[in-house]
């Protein structure tokens, strides 16, 4: 029997690091980024190789939380071993990476780390942010790990844009803490997607190369990059772009853009098959006319994020688009302004009419904005949905905001389920590195579009497209059919968007027999008038492999959709039957690759730290972590927070604060149906997989919920278990007789609160009895 081995745990930096003679320079197990993208037409094809080199005097284990774009279809992963002792290097052992479902492929990275042998862990925690676990790197060894993934660009009419994220922001992390890790009920995996930061002033040797390979098809014009010095040649008609040597830091996203000669509404049809049916991609961009004159009364809430993480540049940014926005307002809209951080604060308890005189407080009240204290995003979204709306007007939300929070899937609940029929919601990101999973998903759900942009960039051009945009769509009620023999087609997405002026149509499609069809594109133009557009496709073994993945991925980008509040156990293995049939990456599935050979001692000691990233780009540090930085607290004490509330500063201003408990919808219907003080009783049915211990402890633990009255029913959870912790929480949809979200959203915060008294590990079935 394998002896368990030593781990010095050092998941902060603690001191855990060597550091250069000049003291200027950290030196971290990951040294070096390369990446390497095709792009072809609408489609990228992007390789990711990180370099990790054990600088220690001890056997190693690695752990980088790093970010991919949230579209992406990541689908291969393999490590290299090299030895770069001695005066030449050996020559590289390749390990193909497998992939699996999450907790067995962590069972089989364990294993190989308590057998001394070396083993890489792929994993997606968000969709924009993924974890590279590397275990039992020796002294002096260089391990490299490549990833590659497809993405569909993003373009509208002309216009394309490449964008490669290099560094995962700050976290916000709401909640009641769990344990010593971070982890709280709200975001039960803090501790994964909050890595530590590199101290102000100092940066790791880690640095990063791009390079990009562009074959538009067509000839390419203005070719340029907001966020980086580029360095461009032509071969043929393959446009190669790189960054320039003074611009290797990765701390903010790679953006490049670039126009395409050609129709602008030209469409394009992809297709692909093999043993899963055929696959197809449809990009259209309707050839529509818009109505520039048609004029229609709206009343718009700008929601404006001034939490820590704000101050300074994106800040003023966000005020600079304010300014414009109110400036460019009709005369007959209404609008307020609310602005969030650790409370949330109006400028008046009404929609005010657009008039100079309500134009000039909104200016003053955005000028005097100041950034500070944690992002409590959630009961600032629900002060603005919930805002008094006027009759007879459209109404518009449009949040600006970096996106710096852990509970992205809380806030997309609330959107989910509260936004009101008619009305939109918009996101604007401002900063180097925004959250742009958050900022993008928000506004699919929320009817809107979703902009970033740097906060370094000019607002003018920004601020004319969102009332192009606002005004009115030019497609609406937007339907898609078929026609033609066999399966009928799966079309994702299944909530078709409204399209604003040069937004594509974007659809990804499987047909399982691959018979030739028909796909019919049929919706309303201004003025009433009918578009139609059919698109007759034919499936070919030669096709684009990358479009398979692509169905993939949005298979299960409208399964997650559907599991913002909590999860299913339905759901949950539909989501993971797709990754596996699709060889793709998500949070049910990992990729995992272990060398045969025992490098390590199993019996020695080994060092387990989380590589540090860079702040970044004009991110505050004392906005982040506030006083702690003036005060001289450790970096190993920083890395373990995450914001720091700043106290707000007092201003003349006539500022209404709005008490975040009163905002909770959902408490005020519930006290609304059930009049009864009475709470009801909850009973536990049956438990599999807990010894007795566990039983009591957590028969004792549910007894202090609180729940609301006025619900009975059974409802039967799936529970995954792993140190002494709750890890996951599923709702058995068919075996439960109770699934209001509510409740079950309660116990679910609660159960992942609980510390199991015994190591358990494994599945747990658990029904509860709900007695009002």
């Amino acid at each position: 029997m394998t002896k368990p081995k030593t781990e010095t745990v050092k998941s902060k930096l603690g001191g855990l690091y060597v550091q250069s003679l000049d003291g200027q320079e950290l030196i971290f197990p990951l040294k070096h980024t390369e990446v390497q993208a095709k792009i072809a037409g609408n489609l990228s094809r992007v390789e990711v190789i990180q370099s990790f080199e054990n600088p220690f005097n001890q056997p190693l284990e690695a752990v980088y939380v790093f970010p991919l774009p949230s579209s992406a279809a990541v689908d291969d992963m393999e490590i290299k071993i090299g030895d770069l002792r001695g005066a030449q290097q050996r020559s590289y052992r390749s390990i193909k990476g497998s992939i699996k479902k999450r907790e067995e492929a962590q069972q089989i990275y364990q294993q190989a780390k308590q057998q001394g042998r070396t083993a890489g862990l792929l994993e997606q925690e968000r969709d924009n942010i993924f974890t590279q676990s590397l275990a039992n790197i020796k002294p002096g060894e260089q391990i490299d790990v490549t990833i590659r993934y497809t993405d569909s660009l993003k373009f509208a009419a002309v216009n394309y844009e490449f964008v490669f994220p290099m560094v995962v922001g700050p976290r916000y992390i709401p909640g009641t803490q769990i344990d010593g890790s971070r982890d709280t009920n709200q975001v039960p995996d803090a501790s994964r997607i909050t890595p530590p930061i590199i101290p102000e002033g100092m940066r790791s040797r880690h640095d990063i190369n791009v390079k990009v390979e562009i074959d538009a098809g067509l000839p390419v014009s203005n070719l340029s990059s907001p966020s980086h010095q580029l360095e461009i040649s032509q071969t043929a008609q393959i446009i190669h772009v790189k960054l320039a040597q003074e611009d290797t830091i990765p701390n903010k996203d790679l953006i490049i853009r670039y126009q395409v000669s050609g129709q602008e509404t030209q469409s394009t049809v992809l297709t692909q098959a093999d043993e899963r049916g055929g696959h197809f991609a449809i990009y259209l961009i309707p050839a529509v006319e818009y109505n520039t004159e048609e004029i229609v009364a709206k009343d718009v809430v700008f929601l404006v994020d001034t939490s820590g993480s704000q101050s300074g540049p994106p800040l003023q940014k966000c005020q600079e688009l304010m300014r414009r926005f109110i400036n460019g307002l009709n005369p007959q809209d209404t609008f307020a302004i609310l602005d969030f951080s650790h409370t949330v604060r109006q400028m008046s308890a009404q929609p005010l009419p657009n008039t100079p005189e309500n134009r000039t407080k909104a200016l003053a009240y955005i000028n005097q904005l100041q950034a500070g204290g944690g992002t409590e995003m959630l009961s600032g979204i629900r002060a603005a949905i919930s805002f008094p709306e006027p009759a007879g007007r459209v109404r518009t939300v449009v949040l600006l905001s970096d996106g710096y929070i852990g509970n992205e899937n809380e806030i997309l609940a609330e959107v989910q389920k509260h936004i009101k029929q008619g009305n939109r919601l918009y996101s604007f990101g401002a900063g180097s590195s925004v959250n742009r999973f958050l900022l993008n998903r928000i506004a699919e759900i929320g009817r809107g579009i979703s902009t970033i942009i740097r906060h370094d960039e000019p607002t003018q051009e920004v601020a004319e497209k969102f009332f192009t945009q606002i005004n009115n769509p030019v497609l609406t009620n937007i339907e898609i059919t078929w026609e033609g023999e066999g399966e009928a087609p799966i079309i994702y997405p299944e909530a078709l968007p409204d399209l604003f002026a040069e937004q594509p149509l974007v659809l990804f499609g499987k047909k399982s027999d691959a018979i030739p069809v028909n796909i019919h594109v049929k919706g309303i133009a201004a003025g009433a008038k009918t578009y139609e557009k059919t698109f007759h496709l034919n499936f070919e073994l030669t096709g684009n492999p990358a479009v398979a993945q692509l169905w993939g991925r949005s298979r299960i980008k409208d399964l997650m959709n559907q599991m913002f509040g909590y999860e299913t156990t339905k759901k949950v293995e539909a989501v993971t039957e797709t990754a596996l049939t699709y060889q793709l990456l998500s949070q049910y599935t990992a990729f995992v690759a272990v060398s045969d050979d025992v490098g390590v001692n199993p019996e020695e000691e080994v060092i387990s730290m989380q590589v540090p990233v860079e702040m970044p780009e004009a991110v505050s540090y004392q906005g982040v972590f506030g006083g702690e930085i003036a005060r001289g607290i450790s970096l190993s004490a920083m890395s373990a927070r995450t914001f720091y509330a700043i106290p707000m500063e007092t201003t003349e201003f006539d500022i209404t604060l709005i008490n975040p408990s009163m905002m909770d919808v959902e408490e005020e219907q519930l006290a609304a149906k059930a009049p009864t003080p009475a709470h009801p009783q909850l009973e536990i049915v049956s438990i599999t997989g807990l010894d007795t211990a566990a039983i009591a402890e957590l028969t004792q633990h549910l007894q202090k919920l609180n729940l609301p009255s006025g619900y009975s029913g059974e409802i039967v959870f799936e529970l995954i278990v792993n140190k002494r912790r709750v890890q996951r929480v599923m709702l058995n949809e068919e075996a439960s007789t109770l699934k209001e979200d509510v409740v079950v959203e309660m116990i679910k915060k609660s159960l992942l609160t609980w510390r199991i008294p015994t190591t358990t590990n494994g599945n747990v079935v658990l029904t509860l009895r709900i007695n009002s």
